[in-house]
């Protein structure tokens, strides 16, 4: 479904944004009248490399990918796409199927270092030979050192699982290229979810019954193993779909990449050496995620086994102070010294506050929760728009998350925020979610089945 929006043109100096946003409309009319073109069914899990872990509510890329196609139609002087919520990359890998210079950031360490991995300028060509070499030392080790020091291992780690990960680790860390090493903690990372006590049914953390761990039988390096060759025959087919259109040359990717480790809300800072950027292609945080996705607890078991000089050199080990310190540390997690005052985000967004009145008591704390999600939500938007460039795009999938049984209008408040800011929505699109594999057990999000696409204009051009 399209939903258009009628323009104003009458003002000589808007005329060409105009004729550019109707083309653009009638672009994306035209492409709605298939139902599955932004909610396409199709599936493949090693499309650019989307495989290598499983990273909570990952966009799909065919969908990433038709996003950016249908800009370029009506801007083919697109160069740069930019994602402030990065998580595994997935926007990025889209704007490098069309030779873009690709930018993102992410607070969560593990989103930074699959990111890299997934975007990298260039790569280890012999991973294959480097995945068997690790995996054969991996298993001459013979040592029973336990390589974390993370609290509270037993409750999480079989003894024998702690002791195979721990050889796979001091193997990794004899792999003397940046990027073969960090594909390698990718794969382990991935390795660590599948092989640990956590429940996989949940991004939360939760332990498995006594009686399922002690049935099951594993061997993390066994594990890797068959995860490496696979991750490296899906990285294969992406780099060579790369090079065939002609944006690799000389072993090396054409265009630009860079992945920070930064915090949305003060991006205006972090990148102001990079410049603006084109396109913004993102999906941002449903709330606050310790009461929706909680990515930073999802990642916190692989993160315990992760040398972090190897992601950042500004990663901060105190982010694994406890499971939910990243979570704590990202939008609405803790009050915030950035963001807005309540009675100028309320009076921003209408919407918001209709929907916060109306909220009822129960949960006690659901609407504080709620407004100190979207005010650091509103100071991180202040920054975005800010090295976004004039007259650029920003395409924002939203989900709309529900409190005490009322969905929060999410596409509504961003746009009327955005609005705020000097941006217009052009267009709301609506895709359905077919495979997007989201939390089971998690009542604020197990109901979501679609989503919104804003498409939206920034500033004046």
């Amino acid at each position: 479904m399209t939903h258009l929006v009628q323009r104003d043109c009458a003002a000589p100096s808007s005329l060409n944004a105009c004729d550019i946003e109707i083309k653009l409309l009638k672009v994306l009319e035209a492409k709605s009248s298939d139902p599955d073109f932004w909610s396409s069914k199709e599936r493949d899990r090693s499309d650019s490399a989307h495989c290598i872990f499983q990273y909570p509510a990952m966009m799909v890329p065919i969908v990433q990918r038709r996003l950016l196609g249908t800009m370029m139609e009506v801007r083919p002087d697109i160069h740069s796409v930019y994602d402030p919520f990065v998580g595994s990359g997935t926007s990025l890998v889209s704007g490098m199927h069309y030779g873009m210079d690709v930018y993102g950031n992410d607070i969560n360490p593990l989103a930074v270092l699959i990111s890299r991995v997934r975007t990298a300028p260039t790569v280890n060509s012999s991973v294959d030979a480097v995945i068997e070499q690790i995996s054969d030392l991996a298993k001459a080790d013979r040592r029973q050192t336990i390589e974390t020091s993370m609290e509270n291992r037993e409750k999480w780690f079989k003894h024998d699982i702690a002791i195979e990960l721990s050889r796979l680790r001091r193997a990794i860390r004899n792999c003397t290229d940046l990027w073969a090493r960090q594909f390698l903690w990718v794969t382990l990372a991935e390795t660590v979810r599948l092989t640990s006590n956590d429940r996989t049914s949940t991004y939360k953390m939760h332990a498995r019954p006594a009686d399922e761990i002690l049935k099951r039988k594993q061997s993390p390096i066994l594990v890797f193993r068959a995860l490496a060759r696979e991750n490296a025959s899906s990285f294969s087919t992406f780099r060579r779909k790369l090079t065939d259109s002609n944006w690799i040359k000389s072993a090396k990717y054409v265009g630009q990449s860079d992945i920070r480790l930064g915090d949305a809300r003060q991006v205006a800072n972090s990148l102001a050496d990079v410049g603006t950027f084109d396109v913004l292609m993102t999906s941002p945080p449903y709330g606050d995620n310790l009461t929706t996705v909680p990515y930073g607890q999802h990642s916190y078991l692989p993160l315990n086994w992760i040398d972090f000089q190897d992601i950042d050199a500004t990663a901060d080990i105190a982010m694994l102070r406890t499971t939910q310190e990243i979570d704590r540390r990202s939008l609405g997690g803790t009050y915030s010294n950035g963001a807005w005052e309540e009675t100028k985000l309320l009076d921003a967004s209408p919407q918001l506050k209709q929907y916060a009145d109306r909220l009822p008591t129960k949960p006690e704390d659901g609407r504080t929760r709620l407004l100190r999600f979207y005010r650091d939500f509103a100071a991180s938007l202040d920054s975005i728009v800010g090295v976004m460039k004039p007259g650029g795009y920003m395409i924002w999938t939203v989900g709309n998350r529900s409190i005490a049984g009322r969905q929060v209008p999410t596409d509504l408040v961003l746009s009327e925020l955005l609005q705020g800011l000097d941006s217009k929505v052009i267009t709301t699109l609506t895709r359905r979610i077919h495979h997007k594999r989201m939390p089971d057990r998690n009542a604020n999000s197990a109901t979501m089945r679609e989503e919104k696409i804003l498409v939206v204009r920034t500033g004046r051009p």
